[in-house]
């Protein structure tokens, strides 16, 4: 019998003859068309999951009134960590991982859209440099931290600086001129 029969007929279920993608040779719903024994397994798991909220916000709700911003549930998250915020439910150590990974893709982003640089050729500026600064040879450990010095007439990359030197070009208005009368007034 197929589906729109057993439908037809005001049936609940139907007997098919190939079986689910899981292999089940059981019957179908007619309503939905679902494997009878894949749907109440999937019901099983978001029952349990509904018990483990419960559960959770039990938890949450005496760290809520003991004044706590976070609380440790009965079960890890999906990667492992225990402590939870009490607000959101969200696992810290998950949160503040996707923080840091969302600021690095603005950061990309960023570089894309003003430097016409993808994540590629900045990673191979990084390496080409030696995660050092082109002027003053200061090694930074997080790549992030070295600026793209790039011609304000012309948008083209030049190199990657430290914050310093950067910021003492962009000073003296990315002037030859200025910084040779401000290396010359040094030596003095």
């Amino acid at each position: 019998m197929k589906r729109k029969e057993a439908a037809a007929l005001g049936l609940v279920t139907y007997q098919v003859k190939n079986p689910c993608k899981r292999g089940h040779d059981s019957v179908r719903y007619t309503k939905g068309g679902g494997c009878v024994e894949c749907v109440s397994f999937l019901r099983g798991i978001t029952i349990s999951r509904r018990n483990r909220s419960l559960q959770n916000n039990v938890l949450s709700n005496a760290a809520r009134e003991a004044g706590k911003t976070t609380y440790v549930p009965e079960n890890k998250c999906k990667y492992g960590h225990l402590l939870r915020y009490v607000e959101s439910n969200n696992c810290v150590e998950c949160d503040k991982f996707q923080i840091k990974k969302h600021k690095i893709s603005q950061k990309f982003s960023r570089i894309k859209k003003v430097y016409s640089l993808n994540k590629n050729q900045y990673l191979s500026l990084v390496k080409t440099q030696n995660s050092c600064c082109k002027i003053c040879g200061d090694f930074k450990e997080n790549n992030f931290s070295l600026h793209i010095d790039h011609c304000h007439e012309t948008n083209r990359v030049r190199a990657l600086l430290c914050s310093k030197c950067n910021q003492g070009i962009g000073l003296l208005n990315h002037s030859p001129d200025l910084l040779r009368k401000a290396a010359e007034y040094c030596e003095k």
